[in-house]
């Protein structure tokens, strides 16, 4: 029986006592966050047991982060006098004095400690950290460790932390009355408003994205919406808003104590420091690749003018200059540099158009003088394949790309850049068969390039001047142009263009211009739009139709000022026209009926 009663008292035995349990609850409870009730289970293990260590060091620990200091580093005191050699109660004791800004103690403890234990390196990064913050306080920032210090003495820093706001009153004064007090309360106002920047800019420092809601729930606090008709439910609100802004305010207590103002001054300066060294290399990556760019685009550009591919060559040039002339200056250093080689290569490009070589025959090279100025040529039917001929340059918007050049012509600042938007704009123009403009700008181009000594730019607009004057069906004027031009060619040493200017000077009073039949659609609509009828306006449209099938020689001229003169009518049997006037055909007289009350006035 007694070894049966002895079994039975072992088997009632509980597994562990109230402290263990009461401690691993408070140990729980830390874990969750919740510091209070976890304080509260390690109170209740202490009151069974005041000398159990881990309970005190777990409430040394969860009054630590709840920001209760004095009794966490009473409670860690207390764990190294039971336990002197007790490691973590050295290390919680040297961490709170960290914590609580007494950063010498909290070094010479991390040291005692490091000589106990050396791993895991608890002790060292405490010590780290401790050695960092006294160096940033006492050695290279130390003015503004002065200067931090003066500020937490100021009265408008020590009454940061209380986000009360105080209305100012301005009282009514007489005309008789001081003007000190103006100034006075004028000072005030420039206090409050010092007072709340400094609480903005240390809620935004230690806060972060949590500062926009402090702002709010201050503003809520104050908020006289608030109170509402429903007591209870304004009652509730307020002191929602209020605990809400007293955690705020409390985590923003707790990591100003943890790292103070005058130990982040010295890391921001730090941060900066690295943000400026991160942005500069950056920049410095940006500008060589865009000079990497540059250089490529040139090349291509390049490589196409000496292939003696205008086209190719205008389209990369134009795609190159708006890519280098989009980079800013401090990331393309040789902008100006790269632009100036473009404008070279586009008038070489150009100028290469109006070479011959010595091996073409005088037949071809007046069929390139016919092609270049615009005069019809006539020619056999192609019978190559169209699948084998070259696609068409890819389609540009020519009234944008003109209205763009306008534009652009006012700001230029270097005599190249307006050369050549003069000569595009000329060309532009000359292309869409607007001879006028054409003719004007590459006057301007003529003069631009005369002035500044741009001797291609110069040859370059003497030939699309020439090209405008024939245009026009101006052949003596061309014809001068043209000559002009080859004299200024051979005195400036291009020998073959020179040859090719003297075949467009003879070939230019030859051949046709094809005139385009804009004007004449234009005026057939115009006459159509003015018919009321319908029907009038079916036939006049069926009949222009038919007319736009009969040669231009034996048609109708429906421009003004066309005048039309009849040819005089055969006679029959090949006599020739007698000197006898021709008689009157005799005027019939037709009965006319007119209304009640007409008169003829005439």
């Amino acid at each position: 029986m007694k070894m049966v009663r002895k079994k039975l008292e072992l088997e009632e035995r509980p597994i562990c006592n109230a402290v263990t349990v009461y401690r691993t609850r408070g140990h729980y409870l830390q874990r969750l966050e919740l510091f209070d009730k976890a304080i509260q289970a390690y109170n209740e293990a202490l009151r069974w047991n005041k000398d159990d260590v881990h309970s005190l060091l777990g409430r040394s620990v969860a009054r630590a982060k709840a920001t209760y200091y004095n009794g966490a580093l009473a409670d860690a005191i207390r764990a190294t006098e039971i336990e002197p050699q007790n490691v973590s109660a050295l290390h919680i004791r040297a961490q709170t004095a960290y914590e609580t800004c007494a950063f010498e103690r909290s070094l010479v403890l991390s040291h005692r400690g490091q000589l106990m234990r050396k791993l895991p390196p608890n002790f060292a990064e405490c010590a780290r950290n401790a050695e960092e913050t006294i160096r940033v306080c006492t050695g290279e920032s130390a003015g503004k460790v002065l200067q931090s210090v003066n500020l937490l003495r100021s009265e408008a820093f020590e009454e940061m932390t209380n986000d009360e706001f105080t209305p100012i009153v301005i009282k009514h004064q007489s005309r008789m009355s001081n003007q000190a007090a103006h100034k006075v309360q004028d000072m005030s106002r420039i206090e409050q408003q010092k007072k709340n920047q400094m609480t903005r800019l240390m809620a935004s420092k230690y806060l972060e994205r949590m500062a926009h809601d402090k702002y709010f729930l201050t503003s809520l606090c104050k908020d006289e919406r608030l109170v509402s008709a429903n007591k209870k439910g304004s009652v509730k609100l307020q002191e929602l808003a209020t605990n809400a802004l007293m955690d705020v305010e409390n985590r923003q207590a707790v990591l100003r104590e943890r790292r103070p103002m005058y130990a982040t001054s010295p890391a921001e300066s730090a941060a900066r420091a690295r943000l400026r060294q991160a942005r500069k290399e950056q920049q410095e990556k940006a500008r060589r690749q865009n000079v990497t760019d540059a250089t490529r685009l040139l090349s291509a550009a390049v490589a196409m003018q000496e292939e003696h591919d205008t086209i190719k060559c205008l389209e990369l040039a134009e795609f190159a200059m708006q890519q280098i002339a989009r980079k800013p200056a401090h990331l393309l250093p040789d902008k100006e540099k790269f632009l100036q080689e473009l404008y070279k290569t586009v008038a070489l490009a150009f100028l290469d158009q109006k070479r011959v070589a010595e091996s073409m025959s005088e037949a071809d090279r007046e069929k390139k003088a016919f092609f270049m100025l615009g005069i019809a040529l006539s020619r056999e039917p192609s019978r190559d394949s169209l699948w084998r001929a070259r696609p068409m340059a890819p389609h540009t918007d020519v009234k944008n790309r003109l209205r763009t050049l306008e534009r652009s012509v006012a700001l230029a600042e270097r005599a190249s850049e307006r050369c050549y938007i003069l000569h595009e704009l000329a060309r532009l123009y000359a292309d869409t068969k607007k001879a006028q403009k054409a003719r004007y700008y590459s006057t301007k181009c003529q003069a631009e390039a005369r002035s500044s000594g741009q001797s291609v730019w110069l040859l370059n607009a003497t030939f699309l001047l020439a090209r405008c004057h024939v245009l026009q069906n101006n052949r003596p004027d061309a014809r001068a142009a043209l000559l002009e031009g080859s004299s200024m060619a051979r005195a400036f040493g291009y020998g073959d263009v020179s040859e090719f200017f003297d075949t467009c000077a003879n070939v230019s009073t030859e051949g046709e211009i094809l005139l385009s039949e804009e004007p004449l659609t234009k005026r057939e609509k115009d006459m159509v739009s003015l018919m009321q009828d319908d029907d009038l306006k079916s036939a006049a449209e069926h009949l222009f139709r038919r007319m736009s099938t009969v040669p231009v020689a034996r048609r109708f001229s429906i421009m003004p000022g066309a005048r039309m003169e009849a040819a005089p009518a055969p006679t029959p049997g090949g006599r020739r026209a007698s000197i006898m006037p021709r008689a009157q055909p005799a005027v019939r007289h037709y009965k006319t009926s007119h209304p009640l009350g007409f008169q003829d006035f005439d």
